[in-house]
């Protein structure tokens, strides 16, 4: 399995410390605790440290310990979880922690897997308006950073701009409506959507020629994000413009829960692909559903194997374990549908290897 969509992870052993990994990043009085209290409650939290359990042989309540044992060889742990779980490559945005993507050959050697690098073009946009850069100066920045990257190997871009101002991103504004939304008020990260929407136009622009990709987070993600503006359906006018034709296309995280208007994005549209990831972790019970839903109307051809792995190596693991085991149900319905072997297995190869190769060129 190619992990398609994944983040950096702890590079030393520490403790299995789940405290990141959560939706609910809301910054309030008692967040900590709230979080702790509410952390076992979740379906996800019960069924990683159960299948962890499971691994190292021990009581739920003696996996802590368990794995503070077992990561004291943290290279050997590591490689050990990724051989598991199948990955055998994976495509990184190394954006948090800050610094991540010079650490590439650290990352290489713990899992023994080639890590792939993505730019993620939003953190870029959010230091130029932070520090009150000027539209010229905005873009000769972009402009380098992306000429930079493309020189240094990276394998696609990455927005989150549904993070920041939506996916409704307007396909005719000018560099003028750009321009004027500087200096922009109000909190940083929803700060001048023209220029927002200019500048990832420009991005498109730029990964068409490179041969570059662009992943779009859609659907959901922590508690930062408004649901209601990462339905992947905003794209449908950026994906009839001439740029948004011309690159390709991923949109990450299955759209969850809108996986099913991504699917059809996929099969209508033909530079747009959608991969799997995320939903994987924080919404275990149903992975095969969701899957099943997706390659039902989107060609399987244009759809991607991912975990979203981050924080902690065993999220990558957990999330791939349960993949593996999803995909095995979902070719049993194929095959009570009627599908072919034949056809399965090419699909099979596709999603979790194949199309990841061609789009990313690995």
């Amino acid at each position: 399995m190619i992990d398609e969509h994944a983040h950096p992870f702890a590079l030393e052993p520490g403790s299995l410390d789940l405290s990141h990994v959560s939706l609910d990043q809301v910054d309030a009085p008692n967040a900590e605790e709230r979080r702790e209290r509410m952390r076992p409650t979740f379906l996800w939290h019960a069924l990683l440290r159960s299948r962890l359990a499971d691994r190292l042989g021990v009581q739920v309540d003696d996996v802590e310990a368990a794995r503070a044992d077992a990561a004291r060889e943290y290279p050997a742990y590591v490689r050990g979880l990724f051989a598991e779980a199948g990955i055998s490559e994976i495509v990184m945005d190394p954006a948090w922690p800050p610094g991540s993507e010079h650490r590439v050959a650290e990352y290489e050697a713990l899992t023994g897997c080639p890590v792939h690098l993505l730019f993620r073009i939003d953190t870029l946009v959010d230091q130029l308006l932070e520090r009150g850069a000027g539209f010229d100066e905005v873009l000769q920045e972009f402009d380098g950073s992306l000429e930079e990257r493309r020189a240094a190997g990276y394998v696609g871009l990455k927005t989150i701009i549904a993070y920041r101002t939506g996916l409704a991103v307007d396909p005719g504004v000018s560099d003028h409506d750009a321009a004027a939304s500087l200096p922009g008020e109000g909190p940083l990260k929803r700060r001048a959507k023209p220029l927002r929407d200019f500048l990832l136009r420009r991005a498109l622009v730029f990964a068409a020629e490179a041969g570059l990709p662009v992943q779009f987070h859609t659907g959901f993600g922590d508690s930062d994000i408004r649901l209601s503006e990462a339905n992947p359906l905003l794209l449908e006018e950026l994906l009839r413009t001439p740029e948004g034709t011309a690159a390709d296309v991923v949109l990450i995280h299955g759209s969850f829960p809108h996986h099913e208007e991504a699917a059809y994005l996929a099969a209508a549209r033909p530079n747009v692909h959608v991969d799997f990831s995320l939903f994987n972790i924080f919404a275990p019970a149903r992975i095969a559903d969701r899957l099943l839903r997706l390659i039902e109307l989107a060609p399987t051809g244009k759809v991607l194997a991912a975990t979203d792995g981050f924080a902690l190596p065993e999220t990558y693991w957990f999330a791939a374990m349960l993949t593996h085991e999803a995909w095995s149900d979902v070719r049993r319905r194929l095959q009570e549908l009627g599908a072919g072997s034949e056809w399965i297995d090419a699909a099979t190869e596709a999603v979790f290897e194949q199309n990841a190769r061609r789009l990313y060129r690995l």
